[in-house]
């Protein structure tokens, strides 16, 4: 049985390794908002935003 956070995972984008060009292992953070991948040999990090940028708060 799947779950759903495993379901939300495998429709991610796959993403590969800048300088390795393996693929990366992901897990999302931030409250599910952002997508953290990780190389699993050179350990090369990256975080994706899902969805729209909030806007900034007024100065």
């Amino acid at each position: 049985m799947t779950t759903p956070l495993n379901q939300s995972l495998m429709e991610l984008p796959d993403r590969l390794c800048t300088w390795c060009q393996v693929p990366m292992k992901k897990r999302l953070v931030g409250g599910q908002q952002f997508v953290h991948y990780t190389c699993p040999k050179c350990v090369f990090q990256h975080t994706t935003r899902l969805g729209p940028k909030p806007p900034s708060p007024a100065h």
